[in-house]
């Protein structure tokens, strides 16, 4: 073969490869020939038209049609109007819009001409002072149009025609009824802040002291003013609806501090305790937040029984106390309580030791005795109940006993912070156990 058949040879072989390698790259777009070649290829992207082209440069492009888009900005084409030129192309032109169940259709509240002819009546008497009048007229509409949103005003005005005239009792169970029907009503606000001042009306009546000017007349109870029986249970019940019924609202943490002290002054410790606890819980940032703190300390110490009863009370209330102490440091003036507080929970914890000791004694059971009383002058050294603690452990010392003279109710180490643990422990057993046992070691800690 000659040197020029062999070059053209070898060009034709460049070609072909060249032709396969393009045609490979045309299908993945991996390739730079074709990539540039899918540019210009009018199968593969139709170019921009002139007139699209000058368009495009003249005109705002239209907004995204995206679902959360169409979802969140339905367009109506029977809401009439002229067509906002900015706004772009309209979508959905049959009026569908998407909702939980799906695409469906733009549904507008039908208007009732006849529904909103009388309620216009019946504002125009509420708004002339003609109380009486719009009363009935209300309540004929929110009978007839139940469940519409002719109803749901009609109720608001119509507890709010009783309330003027002071028809307190019937306005609450209106606005009952309004969030029984309504929940999602755009008058809870107001109607929350009209339950605050009914139950107000109502818990001044047994409040010694109430102004006088509070206090209603007795025939009050059957006019309608107040509850006929137990008008401070209905009160409590209206603070309870306004805490509920508008958890994050203004007067939440107000009805719900209300509560907790009515409970208090009741001597009802255990339910005073609970809605302080649900008081800080749920309002930490209110302002009551430390008067909240310093009422479920104060009503765990009140509720005590005692020391022949469960502790758990006063245990909450030391962790009450370290939570209070920790939450509001600038409330200094509070501590000497606090610590008058723990001073209290520790002569009580002594005492319940104390009394499990002489359980203990009565049954004989010297070893377990001498264990519970020993621990008294070693936590609560300052405490009344160590001086009688340390007359009994030299008592039992000289007690008889069953067994081997020295108890064996633990091991400890030597020098350990144990009841049990003396200088002399080689002479504790010719003692006979507790007797002439100096009592060292640091004291209980308050907290």
């Amino acid at each position: 073969m000659t040197p020029s058949s062999r070059t053209t040879t070898l060009a034709r072989l460049a070609c072909v490869a060249l032709a396969i390698s393009t045609a490979a790259g045309c299908q993945g777009f991996s390739g730079p020939f074709a990539q540039w070649r899918s540019a210009y290829d009018s199968g593969l992207a139709r170019p921009l038209s002139p007139d699209e082209l000058a368009r495009s440069k003249t005109e705002k492009v239209a907004d995204s049609d995206s679902l959360l888009k169409r979802w969140l900005r339905p367009r109506d084409p029977d809401a009439g109007g002229e067509p906002d030129p900015t706004a772009g192309p309209a979508r959905n032109p049959d009026g569908r819009i998407l909702g939980s169940n799906g695409w469906g259709k733009f549904l507008k509240q039908p208007v009732d001409e006849d529904a909103q002819k009388d309620l216009d009546a019946a504002f125009a008497h509420y708004e002339a002072g003609r109380l009486s009048q719009a009363e009935s007229a209300f309540a004929k509409i929110a009978k007839a149009r139940k469940g519409t949103p002719y109803a749901e005003k009609a109720l608001f005005y119509l507890a709010e025609s009783q309330f003027k005239r002071k028809k307190y009792v019937a306005a609450h169970d209106t606005y009952d009824r309004l969030f029984a029907e309504h929940p999602g009503t755009l008058h809870l606000d107001d109607m929350v802040n009209r339950e605050y001042q009914i139950a107000q009306i109502w818990l001044a009546q047994s409040d010694p002291n109430a102004k006088p000017e509070q206090k209603l007349a007795w025939y009050t109870h059957l006019t309608g003013e107040q509850p006929l029986i137990d008008a401070q249970g209905m009160g409590l019940k209206a603070l309870e609806h306004v805490r509920h019924r508008k958890s994050d609202g203004p007067l939440a943490d107000d009805a719900l501090m209300q509560i907790a002290d009515f409970h208090m002054k009741s001597a009802d410790y255990e339910s005073a305790a609970v809605y302080y606890d649900e008081m800080i819980e749920s309002q930490p940032k209110s302002p009551f937040a430390h008067k909240a703190h310093m009422g479920a300390i104060d009503a765990r110490i009140k509720g005590y029984l005692g020391p022949d009863y469960d502790g758990e009370g006063l245990e909450k209330a030391r962790d009450l106390v370290r939570q209070t102490m920790a939450a509001f440091p600038e409330e200094q003036a509070s501590y000497e309580q606090l610590y008058h507080t723990l001073d209290l929970i520790n002569d009580q914890d002594a005492e319940r030791t104390y009394n499990t000791g002489a359980y203990y004694r009565k049954i004989g059971k010297v070893a377990s005795a001498e264990y519970y009383f020993g621990k008294i002058p070693q936590r609560w050294p300052n405490s009344p109940w160590a001086v009688k603690a340390k007359a009994d452990l030299a008592v039992l010392a000289k007690a008889p006993r069953k067994g081997p003279s020295l108890p064996s109710k633990m091991l400890v180490q030597p020098n350990a912070t144990d009841p049990y643990y003396s200088a002399g422990m080689g002479a504790m057993g010719a003692m006979g156990g507790m007797g002439g046992m100096g009592m060292g070691g640091s004291p209980g800690g308050m907290m």
